[in-house]
């Protein structure tokens, strides 16, 4: 079967990003390594002035590279997969596709706000040694560097969306059903119209994926000296083992039962939404609070207070929130949405017997 010059593209593409994350988790455990060296020597040479880097922010460096790590390689088997046209890369890519689209808006969104913040010095800082107009364009061009950034993960999430269109095509389903065997040897014709039972929707698979990948960095999370925060209240110790576990669990069970197209994953994975829509909603009309936590994490990572304002820290937390309650909303409707797809098939009477 001639393989599409759109799925070759998409393979490339996928090839080139996957080594750009290699190289990134290279560099994620270069600086971990190094970190600890240039902290000792810092501390050494100048000790009234340097500040000690957190022992933990390597650790935290090295897992970001390995999560890094993970990613190019599900982009480099999927990649391989397209070349081969078999039909798992073509679900393999729609959720990537899914993921890209959604953390490309959500980082677009992230630098076009950063574009609104005011550089102005805080109170109490050392004044700059710049002249105002060398300051004014400083500022000028630091917001242009946030456009740009904005562009280019506009341009990754453009991406990622037609990954998800082009993959849903007609034509593109054609060119993978040659891979589906079962239909084959059950004796039924396979076309791209075809509709399998069972068959578990694109966007349920992105759904548990998602669960599956965020119940992961829960658990990793663990490990991490930043506390957790539930409903206003910040743990430390045994309640955020107990709530990082809890959430790993839960977020577990739900990416396995929606794989497995069970109805109690989707009923489990509805209380789990309403868990976080009321939780967003808290934090939305709360945002004190969440300034209270993040406040504690930059002690943690660097005594210099956040140069972002208060107020404005305020808007982008319940903006943030609002989001995520128009997410669970949407995730909502996709399960409502394909809920005869959880149902069980029933088989067909046996004629024969009867008679």
């Amino acid at each position: 079967m001639k393989r599409p010059f759109g799925v070759t593209f998409s393979a490339i593409i996928l090839l080139l990003g996957s080594s750009f994350q290699i190289l990134m988790a290279l560099g994620m455990a270069l600086s971990g390594a190094i970190m600890p060296a240039q902290n000792s020597v810092g501390v050494a040479g100048s000790p009234s002035s340097a500040v000690p880097m957190p022992s933990w922010i390597p650790l935290m460096m090295y897992f970001i590279g390995t999560v890094l790590a993970g990613f190019a390689i599900w982009g480099i088997v999927t990649a391989i997969g397209l070349f081969r046209l078999r039909r798992w890369a073509r679900y393999s890519i729609l959720i990537i596709g899914g993921l890209v689209a959604f953390f490309g808006l959500v980082s677009m969104l992230s630098m076009l706000a950063a574009t609104m913040v005011s550089l102005t010095p805080l109170p109490g800082a050392t004044p700059s040694p710049l002249a105002p107009d060398q300051a004014h364009s400083v500022q000028v061009m630091t917001k242009v560097i946030f456009v740009v950034l904005a562009l280019m993960y506009g341009g990754i999430c453009s991406i990622g969306v037609w990954w998800l269109v082009y993959f849903n095509r007609k034509t593109a389903r054609e060119t993978f059903a040659g891979r589906i065997e079962e239909l084959v040897v059950a004796g039924i014709p396979v076309t791209a119209s075809i509709a399998v039972p069972g068959r578990r929707p694109i966007l349920i698979s992105v759904i548990a994926v998602l669960n599956l990948i965020g119940a992961g960095c829960i658990l990793l999370s663990v490990f991490l000296p930043i506390p957790a925060l539930a409903f206003g209240f910040v743990l430390h110790g045994w309640g955020k083992l107990a709530i990082y576990v809890l959430y790993c669990c839960l977020q577990t069970a739900v990416g396995v039962g929606l794989w497995r197209m069970q109805e109690w994953g989707r009923r489990l994975t509805f209380g789990l939404l309403a868990l976080g829509l009321v939780q967003s909603a808290f934090y939305a009309l709360q945002p004190s609070l969440v300034l209270r936590y993040s406040a504690e994490i930059n002690k943690l990572i660097s005594p210099v207070p956040s140069p972002l304002p208060a107020r404005f820290q305020s808007i982008l937390f319940s903006a943030s929130f609002g989001f995520s309650i128009l997410f669970c909303v949407a995730i909502a409707a996709v399960l409502i949405h394909y809920r005869r797809a959880f149902r069980p098939i029933v088989p067909p009477p046996d004629e024969s017997a009867a008679a």
